[in-house]
């Protein structure tokens, strides 16, 4: 079993928008993390489907934007402001933290790569020194 280690990225800080509280203090970051090398092929194809599925969601998500407040006073307006607001591209909304996922879930894919071209690399070279020797 060969092991290969590559960096899981978080989703980046949340700025003031509507989740910034909830985001307090985080920002974007990663995890160190092994996966066996012949497992690394479906992780892979995990993360691509997870980003597919976000985008999905993302599409869906664009629904929200064009509600309407379902009455004329000014509490469903404040409401329907609200909703906008937290399912939007803004930062905290949910636009935004669908987009920052889907970054990070790019940015790990590439890691996985890098780490799996590394390993064969190296595992290349040590069998030219073997045979050269």
């Amino acid at each position: 079993m060969a092991l290969i280690g590559f960096d899981a990225i978080t989703a980046g800080p949340a700025g003031a928008g509507v989740g910034a509280a909830i985001g307090a203090g985080l920002g974007a970051s990663s995890t160190a993390m092994q996966v066996d090398l012949d497992e690394a092929p479906k992780l892979i194809a995990g993360l691509e489907a997870a980003i597919e599925k976000l985008r999905d969601a993302y599409t869906e998500s664009r629904q929200l934007a064009d509600i309407t407040p379902p009455g004329k006073d000014p509490y469903s307006d404040n409401a329907t402001s609200a909703i906008k607001a937290s399912s939007g591209d803004d930062a905290g909304g949910y636009g935004w933290a669908n987009k920052e996922a889907r970054k990070a879930l790019a940015k790990t894919i590439e890691n996985i790569k890098k780490a799996m071209e590394t390993y064969s690399q190296s595992d290349e070279a040590g069998r030219d020194g073997l045979t050269q020797g």
